[in-house]
């Protein structure tokens, strides 16, 4: 009798074959959901849900330089960066400068830190939804303003679509047109709107009105000692105001600043042993170039816990909004664009960031995009990072002496094939194009899907309330918990910066 004990491993051998084939058919789907891909290798080889290998990345050192390999399929390329020595579990921002051993980029913004007892400093948060109601800024702002000083909510829209929930203030507004780029159907203009991607023109007799609020960070929100109204003045143009409901003042009089009023009070002190008097006045800038034209009002006596003013008159003015701030500390700036990639900001006039940046210079501009630009099925975002590093050029233009910080998408989740909610498809891809964009422009980045925890981080913040169940968007529960890691990078890059340069 034949010895036939070689079939069996030949039928063995066949079975991994097809088995291993498997893993290479085209995914099946069933409505909407992947059916699990075979793998007989899984315990063996690191893969993500789409049963990628997961490639190791790679650092070496280099005279206090680190050489990163963009971590993505879609991509590989060699970029010099340097990353602040950092505590265990934090993500640090890369810093890709110009030009080795010169400041850099975010060395602007730490030296501007060291300042902030004397001038506000002020950073300019740019992004989409996100962010929509102040979410993640309004923490981000009180916890610096928590350390470094600082008070007030800082610029606000006449209106936008989050007016009703942002928790940081309350606003109240009548008879105004407004015109914002994310509906070009109602007669907008690109070429008349502000950093916010927005103006406003008063009908007939428009009234305004704002006050911080006192249940998020008392003391700090729901107070200002400066209020700052930006506009462009038409003919006939009046505006009056009053603070705190107090005695209606003239502003603006058809066409004419009133004159500055002063008032004498004392301010809480700079440090622990001396108190510093202040003068607080009413002080006009005439306009400037054409759709940036505006007069600053400084004026309170004690804390402005409420700005109002009515608007006459003025053919032809617009509006882009009104900031309440400190005299000193932070400042931060919310600028939401819902359903934006970013890329509405290269159809503001560069004439207007040019006048704006005159009157409210930044420290520090964040760009946090990508939401509406994440595809399931895209790998390649080459295009969108070529326009969105044609804006980073559009703002170092009018704000040559800011820090410039990209945030990365964070994470974004959907139902993988092994049943459990992971990165959607796409996402790990546009991070790394966010990247190389700003390694390109040589500004900063801050991976924030990183720092959230990686795959599937933000269902773990749904099962903790912190995101919706959309698994795309945070709510104001999450946005404290990424401010807070924000926060942290920040002042460890300013620890970082005081050791190289103290």
């Amino acid at each position: 009798m034949k010895n036939k004990l070689w079939l069996t491993f030949l039928l063995v051998l066949l079975v991994v074959a097809a088995l291993i084939g498997l893993f290479y058919l085209p995914r099946i789907k069933v409505q909407d959901t992947d059916l699990r891909r075979v793998n007989i290798l899984s315990d063996v080889q690191r893969r993500d849900k789409d049963g990628n290998i997961i490639a190791e990345v790679m650092a070496d050192s280099l005279d206090g330089y680190v050489e990163k390999r963009i971590d993505s399929a879609a991509i590989r390329v060699k970029q010099l960066t340097y990353v602040d020595s950092i505590p265990k579990g934090m993500t640090a921002t890369e810093d890709y400068a110009d030009v080795k051993g010169v400041n850099r980029e975010m060395d602007l913004f730490y030296a501007a830190l060291d300042e902030v007892r004397n001038r506000p400093v002020r950073i300019a948060y740019f992004g989409d939804s996100y962010i929509e109601g102040d979410i993640l800024t309004m923490d981000l702002r009180g916890l610096l303003q928590q350390k470094y000083g600082g008070r007030g909510v800082g610029f606000v829209e006449i209106q936008c679509v989050s007016s009703d929930f942002r928790q940081s203030v309350t606003t109240k507004r009548n008879g105004w047109n407004k015109y914002h780029s994310n509906e070009k159907g109602h007669g907008f203009n690109a070429s008349l709107q502000g950093p916010a991607g927005s103006y406003f023109i008063p009908t007939g007799k428009a009234t305004y009105e704002m006050r911080g609020t006192k249940n998020v960070y008392a003391g700090l929100l729901d107070t200002a000692e400066v209020a700052t109204v930006y506009f462009t003045p038409g003919d006939g143009l009046n505006i009056h105001y009053a603070i705190n409901g107090g005695e209606s003042q003239t502003l603006y009089s058809n066409g004419i600043a009133s004159e500055p009023e002063t008032y004498e009070e004392q301010i809480e002190e700079l440090d622990s042993d001396s108190v510093v008097h202040y003068k607080t006045v009413t002080r006009q800038v005439a306009p400037t170039q054409q759709g940036a034209g505006r007069v600053l009002a400084e004026s309170a006596k004690g804390r402005i816990g409420k700005f109002s003013m009515n608007v006459t008159g003025g053919h032809g003015s617009r509006f882009y909004g009104v900031a309440l701030d400190g005299r000193h500390g932070i400042v931060v700036d919310n600028f939401s664009m819902r359903g934006s990639g970013g890329q509405h900001l290269l159809k503001v006039p560069q004439q207007t960031l040019n006048s704006f940046a005159a009157v409210r210079p930044y420290d520090l501009i964040i760009l946090h995009f990508g939401l509406n630009v994440a595809g399931p099925k895209q790998k390649d975002y080459s295009s969108y990072a070529n326009q969105m590093g044609q804006v980073v050029e559009h703002l170092k233009v009018a704000y040559p002496h800011a820090s410039i910080l990209v945030v990365s998408i964070g994470d974004r989740d959907a139902r993988g094939s092994d049943g459990q909610m992971h990165t959607m498809g796409g996402i790990q891809e546009l991070v790394s194009y966010q990247r190389k964009m700003a390694s390109d422009q040589h500004v900063a980045f801050w991976n924030l899907y990183e720092a959230m925890g990686g795959d599937g981080s933000l269902a773990k913040m749904v099962e903790k309330k912190q995101a919706n169940k959309d698994y795309t968007h945070i709510n104001f529960a999450g946005g404290r918990h990424l401010a807070s890691l924000l926060f942290e990078v920040l002042v460890n890059g300013k620890k970082n910066y005081d050791n190289r340069v103290h």
